[in-house]
């Protein structure tokens, strides 16, 4: 059952009703993007390199004599003390990322084993993932500093000082920076998305590396700590659902309405409105209110931020079909009787 609001939609039967139409049923919307190009040759360039360099490796020896310094500074296992400080900075940073991206790859093949999954988890295989994306950036910038002469013993011996007195001093900073690098790195949402924090609903406006800002509907924008941020559903990756609740006078006999409805052909609102994805679909009876109202529901597939637009508009076209089949909504009126 998916929730939509105050409302359930049930959505083995939204698929029934979509299959009798001929629509294809399609919840979710990746946002992933497909390689443009520009990436394509990117990633074409990085694995050219990546290949070129684990050549030089294997081959370096038999191509340039021992003391060549391009070779010595090149080959990091080598154990040359004397080399280009540039050379040998571009061979580390050759090397510590395309293991990680190999390793990236390798895990992300593991991830669309359903099998695998379904042992250990996926979201256990997409945080050992994340892990091995900031542990190369580490590994590289201490293996850059060691390259550099600095002595990284040291270094960690003074960060470990320095974290301590950062977390006695300023816990709530380094908390809300550790969780924007996060949320930035792994892209949970990103400016522009449609989310609901803590029963507020906005558009992101700014994610920044200490908070994140949202802005509702009406204007108003919640300021939130990254560290805060416990919780958050994102209504930009999948689809959504405009639901209408339509009621239906006790008086009306349900059989007509609902033949009235299951024959309504609103094909034409998808050609007018294309932000209507899919539908409108008339789902049935939902409820039957204390005073006999029949609340009979209908359900829109559109983007979240047209949502309440296209509630609006299948809401008028449902009345309009009302008005001309004679259908009364609504409770009985005491002129009636």
């Amino acid at each position: 059952m998916a929730g939509t609001g105050g409302f359930q939609i049930d959505k083995t039967e939204l698929q029934r009703l979509m299959r009798e139409q001929g629509v294809e049923f399609e919840e979710e919307k990746s946002k992933k993007e497909p390689l443009t190009a520009k990436k394509k040759v990117l990633r074409t360039i990085e694995i050219v390199v990546a290949v070129a360099y684990c050549a030089l490796l294997l081959l370096g020896k038999y191509i340039f004599p021992e003391d060549n310094e391009f070779w010595r500074s090149a080959n990091i296992f080598s154990g040359a003390e004397v080399y280009n400080v540039l050379i040998r900075i571009a061979s580390l940073a050759i090397l510590t990322l395309s293991a990680s991206t190999l390793l990236r790859f390798i895990i992300g093949r593991a991830a669309e084993n359903s099998a695998l999954t379904k042992r250990t988890g996926k979201a256990i295989i997409e945080l050992l993932s994340n892990f091995v994306k900031y542990a190369a950036v580490l590994v590289l910038i201490f293996l850059i500093l060691s390259a550099m002469g600095v002595d990284t013993a040291e270094l960690l011996a003074g960060l470990g000082i320095l974290s301590l007195i950062l977390g006695l001093g300023v816990t709530s900073l380094v908390e809300d920076v550790v969780a924007g690098i996060f949320i930035i790195g792994e892209r949970l949402f990103d400016v522009g998305d449609i989310v609901v924090v803590n029963d507020f609903r906005g558009t992101i406006l700014s994610i920044g590396i200490r908070s994140t800002q949202i802005q509702d509907d009406g204007g108003d924008i919640m300021i939130l700590r990254n560290s805060t941020i416990e919780s958050l559903v994102n209504m930009t990756n999948r689809l959504s659902y405009a639901v209408c609740d339509i009621p239906v006078r006790p008086d009306m006999p349900f059989e007509m309405v609902e033949n009235v409805f299951k024959n309504a052909d609103f094909s034409y609102l998808r050609e007018r409105y294309p932000e209507i994805e899919k539908g409108p679909f008339y789902l049935g009876l939902s409820e039957i209110t204390d005073k006999g109202v029949q609340l009979v529901t209908f359900v829109a597939i559109c983007q979240e931020n047209t949502k309440y637009w296209i509630q609006r508009i299948v809401n008028r076209e449902v009345k309009l079909l009302c008005d001309q089949h004679d259908i009364k909504l609504g409770e009985t009126g005491d002129d009636d009787d």
